[in-house]
């Protein structure tokens, strides 16, 4: 029985986990994690408690919020939530947010 030969070359840690990630075509759901913690750190506890999911699809924010006031409200912030949200987690993550 014979392995296939490993690649010797020395790469740092971080890119050999995101090449992992996506092999196993799990980055979307990290990315999906790391927006919940983000959402949480950037809109506070009291918009955080009215949030009653967050979901990732193919680069589209669907957010349901139970106050349909405050859904009215943040949809004016779009694009500053947009931006705001890939620039904490350094990288393109969101194209577009939908509130529900």
């Amino acid at each position: 029985m014979s392995f296939p030969k490993r690649d010797k070359q020395v790469m740092p840690l971080k890119l050999a986990i995101e090449r992992l990630l996506k092999a196993y075509k799990i980055e979307d759901k990290m990315d999906e994690l790391d927006l919940h913690k983000e959402w949480t750190e950037m809109m506070g506890t009291a918009i955080a408690a009215k949030t009653k999911s967050l979901e990732l699809r193919k680069r589209i924010l669907i957010i349901q919020i139970e106050s349909s006031v405050l859904r009215h409200e943040l949809s004016f912030a779009k694009e500053k939530l947009k931006e705001s949200l890939n620039r904490k987690l350094q990288k393109r993550v969101v194209d577009e947010i939908l509130f529900k």
